[in-house]
């Protein structure tokens, strides 16, 4: 880390503000999203309390110059040290409440609705909420103790690379796009 800030440092000395602040303006207006998400959830608890429950979903997927959404995706991320256990034994635990909630949304919508679970740093799993069945049950304990959808992740597509995540999300999507350059940040550009 402190590596990666000196290089950053650098590049910023040699390049100016348009290697940074992109950056900062990304993170201030996140931060500003994730406290209007506060204010709003906190609003609602506050002014109607125990009646509603509220999820969100955090990407919607269209193709260019369509109005028609393709797909909408759930993004999770789950520690290595929090999942392998559950790997172990061919599993993956998601929040059971908003695995049903998200169900019957896709129902509402008729609109595919995957989970795109990156666990750890290398894999990554993902999952159409209408196309598996998992068990529903409460595991874990202590403050971790919650009611999980237990995934068997024989029925989820489960990329080990970067390389198999792209070729998954072109047969997930039934897509074929063009190869893209590798992206190279602005600050490693020479």
């Amino acid at each position: 880390m402190v590596a990666a800030r000196a290089e950053m440092i650098r590049q910023a000395a040699r390049h100016g503000p348009s290697v940074y602040k992109p950056f900062f303006d990304y993170m201030e207006r996140e931060i500003k999203n994730a406290e209007n998400k506060y204010i709003f959830s906190s609003l609602i608890e506050t002014v109607m309390p125990e009646m509603f429950s509220i999820y969100d979903i955090d990407s919607v997927l269209f193709r260019k110059r369509s109005d028609v959404p393709l797909a909408a995706f759930e993004l999770k991320f789950i520690s290595w040290r929090v999942a392998k256990d559950s790997w172990a034994k061919g599993e993956l635990l998601v929040n059971g409440w908003q695995f049903q909630r998200l169900r019957a949304l896709s129902e509402v919508f008729a609109l595919p609705l995957y989970y795109f679970v990156q666990v750890g740093q290398e894999r990554f799993v993902m999952f159409n909420v209408a196309n598996v069945e998992p068990s529903f049950e409460y595991r874990r304990g202590g403050s971790a103790r919650d009611y999980y959808a237990v995934i068997d992740l024989q029925e989820a597509v489960v990329s080990r690379s970067v390389e198999e995540l792209r070729d998954d999300l072109e047969l997930l999507l039934g897509v074929k796009p063009a190869r893209a350059k590798p992206f190279i940040p602005a600050y490693m550009r020479r």
